[in-house]
């Protein structure tokens, strides 16, 4: 092999291989914090507060771009996405509701002065029956103390119903394990590109979350925000720990 072959090798593979630079947005604003991961290479980067990124790459690669409250989006590099600054656009996730088909005009309806008798005529019947003391008529004569101990006797015996006590409790590592293989948010794809943590050390992870005693409230599907939150903490300080073992 010459000279010149060796260095048009080296200048094709210089060409085919190097960083795509670019920046990410959605329809609003360029998106900070998203996951940008080469899935040839293993490679993985994330966007500054501006939404820009580089992260190498080579002809035919798969990049995917992910973002908590976007859409994911997957794209095979071509020989163009090598050159300049690219810039990207994800889609964002938002709600979808159910259209409400409204059947008419609302009427008001008229009032049935019969059955709005009877039914304070009962109302009153069972105000009786409750509180029968207060239709009584005055005492004029001597206090009926037998009465009035009847009374005490019953107010003793009423039961007052105890409020039902809350038992904190936090989440396990069994609880994270069961979270991750059915629900649709938080599964392995969460892991490896929002948290960075490979399958490998999947349930490593899950361990160290459990001496972090996050409450279990957190589980509701309306508190699952705070729950990203804990893992983006977590899962920082968690490869932080695996770096610094992998080290020793």
């Amino acid at each position: 092999m010459t000279k010149i072959t060796i260095l048009l090798c080296l200048y094709s593979t210089v060409m085919l291989s190097q960083n795509i630079t670019g920046t990410l947005y959605d329809a609003e604003a360029p998106i900070s914090g998203a996951k940008i991961m080469n899935i040839t290479s293993k490679s993985i980067t994330s966007t500054d507060g501006s939404g820009n990124f580089k992260i190498y790459a080579q002809i035919n690669d798969t990049l995917i771009f992910s973002s908590l409250f976007h859409h994911t989006k997957q794209l095979a590099v071509t020989e163009s996405l090598l050159k300049d600054t690219q810039v990207f656009e994800l889609i964002k996730i938002v709600n979808e509701l159910d259209e409400v088909e409204v059947q008419g005009a609302v009427t008001a309806k008229e009032m049935d002065e019969e059955e709005l008798t009877k039914t304070v005529q009962q109302q009153f019947k069972n105000d009786i029956e409750k509180h029968g003391y207060k239709y009584k008529k005055p005492n004029t004569g001597p206090l009926d103390f037998i009465a009035i101990g009847a009374s005490i006797i019953k107010l003793f015996k009423r039961k007052t119903p105890k409020e039902p006590e809350t038992v904190e409790t936090t989440i396990t590592s069994d609880d994270f394990d069961t979270l991750f293989k059915s629900d649709k948010f938080f599964n392995d794809k969460f892991l490896v590109l929002n948290l960075n943590i490979t399958k490998d050390y999947k349930h490593l992870f899950f361990g160290y979350c459990e001496t972090k005693n996050i409450s279990s409230s957190l589980l509701h599907k309306d508190n699952k925000i705070y729950l990203i939150d804990k893992f983006l903490d977590y899962s920082e300080e968690f490869r932080e720990i695996l770096n610094e073992s992998q080290k020793q």
